[in-house]
């Protein structure tokens, strides 16, 4: 299967699942097109495209992220996603933290920001449930976001921003007590993540180690990499966290955050907190 490619299907009957017309009801090259347009009234700024180097992909990005060092620099990890952007759409990427001290939020807007130029349809999905939150970054609401969406208490036009630097299309995470449970919620968030799989060329998905385990029996075969965000030093306990993720079924990218990026991001929690 390749990552999020799905077959086009007609709109569910209104009382399937009782799903929100505003949330799922609109026709794939609809939702597309409505996408389009919001995405035109943003910024029309280039998205910033990482520098040429001449380098080629980590060849430990391809293998097994436990066995082999993480890599250290961010400029590293978006080489190897420029390259691989390259390769056919629809692209799907996660970006999460691997442990609950991590701030992956920062990443997962770098990742977002330069996986593709700017003429092509992307989104940045946040489905952290921790302290965490692209929006806090980027100077976006919290709510309503994803949670509502799935909840089917908003639609696409309500949650959908766009990043102020590039055409980078945002989905908020939304308020944590309306995020469906994973019994019943199950098929309706699948259906979303088809949605969005129609919608847009590349999706960015940030989320906090336990909600994308959570989403695992979703995720699992979708996605064509994983960046697992780790503290550098990090102890090789770590080894058999990155292991846990082989069940998404893709290649593991470990990325090693440097001391100063852990205190700036504390010092912004902090600061968001005060």
């Amino acid at each position: 299967m390749k990552p999020f490619s799905l077959p086009k299907r007609d709109p569910l009957p209104a009382n399937e699942e009782q799903m929100s017309p505003a949330a799922l009801r609109p026709a794939p090259n609809d939702l597309r097109s409505y996408l389009q347009q919001r995405s035109a009234l943003g910024s029309q700024a280039p998205a910033k495209e990482p520098e040429p180097n001449g380098s080629t992909p980590p060849k430990h990005a391809n293998g097994n992220a436990a066995a082999t060092p993480a890599l250290t620099s961010l400029d590293e990890v978006l080489d190897h996603l420029q390259l691989l952007a390259e390769q056919d759409a629809p692209r799907a990427v996660l970006v999460m933290a691997s442990s609950p001290e991590i701030d992956a939020s920062r990443e997962a807007i770098a990742v977002a920001r330069a996986l593709l130029p700017h003429s092509r349809l992307r989104v940045l999905v946040d489905l952290a449930r921790g302290p965490n939150a692209v929006s806090d970054e980027l100077g976006l609401p919290r709510t309503p976001g994803f949670a509502e969406l799935a909840a089917g208490t908003a639609g696409f036009d309500d949650i959908v921003h766009v990043d102020e630097e590039t055409p980078l299309q945002v989905i908020p995470r939304g308020g944590l007590a309306v995020w469906p449970n994973s019994g019943t919620g199950s098929k309706r968030l699948a259906r979303l993540f088809e949605a969005l799989a129609q919608a847009y060329d590349v999706i960015v998905l940030h989320a906090d180690r336990g909600t994308a385990l959570m989403l695992r029996p979703i995720l699992a075969g979708r996605l064509q990499r994983i960046v697992a965000v780790l503290a550098r030093g990090q102890s090789k306990g770590s080894d058999s966290s990155l292991l846990e993720l082989a069940v998404f079924g893709c290649p593991v990218l470990a990325y090693a955050q440097g001391e100063s990026e852990r205190r700036r991001s504390f010092l912004g929690r902090v600061a968001r907190w005060a």
